[in-house]
């Protein structure tokens, strides 16, 4: 596994633990500035202590694409102060067995990977492909298994004609007579008109079809 960097907010009590244990995949750093940026080509976790920050700090560590464990001693900590974390995060009540933190920080890096390779950049949106939902400034609609296919081909090749988009999405062959293109399109357009206010998210110009 390629080095970590394992910054720890919150708690130099834990950091000083830690510097005592073999964590030679790890380069472990107490910080006190909340916009680290990942160094050089290596990867950034957090172990955060959210109880030691203040809510605001804790909303900026959370919504951040980093893979992170919050330790907290109130376990309703996160619901009472509705915050939700994302997927490659972990949340753990303390107090924890600290030499099963390597194995816990081996399934988060799992997690993150795999998280990494189901997004999807379209435009100035972002894709999961796996929860079906796209996003764009903090906003999310769900898509269904139809759209999302739809969005990715047109993606993948630029631009598609009617036939091609049936055969690819539906797996229609191209004499076949069907609206099933517009009905899906019509409804897309709605969806992503009704949450982003975009109106120009998939054109149609001279029988071809793209992102504007």
């Amino acid at each position: 596994m390629n080095n970590f960097y394992l910054n720890i907010f919150g708690s130099k009590i834990f950091y000083n633990l830690l510097n005592e244990l073999d964590l030679q995949d790890y380069i472990i750093n107490f910080e006190e500035n909340l916009s680290i940026k990942n160094k050089s080509n290596s990867s950034v976790i957090r172990i955060v202590f959210p109880e030691k920050l203040s809510l605001v700090q804790c909303k900026s560590l959370i919504k951040e694409n980093i893979p992170s464990v919050f330790l907290v001693g109130n376990k309703d900590f996160f619901k009472k102060n509705n915050l939700k974390l994302l997927e490659f995060h972990l949340y753990l009540h303390l107090p924890i067995d600290i030499f099963s933190l390597k194995e816990l920080l081996k399934i988060l890096i799992t997690k993150y990977n795999f998280f990494k390779k189901s997004k999807i950049i379209v435009k100035e949106y972002e894709i999961d492909s796996n929860q079906k939902i796209i996003s764009k400034n903090n906003i999310s609609a769900k898509l269904t298994e139809k759209e999302l296919k739809l969005i990715l081909i047109i993606s993948e090749n630029k631009s598609l004609k009617k036939k091609d988009l049936l055969k690819k999405v539906w797996n229609y062959k191209s004499d076949v007579e069907t609206h099933a293109l517009e009905t899906h399109l019509h409804r897309l357009r709605k969806k992503i008109y009704n949450n982003f206010g975009d109106s120009n998210f998939i054109i149609e110009k001279n029988s071809f079809y793209y992102l504007e």
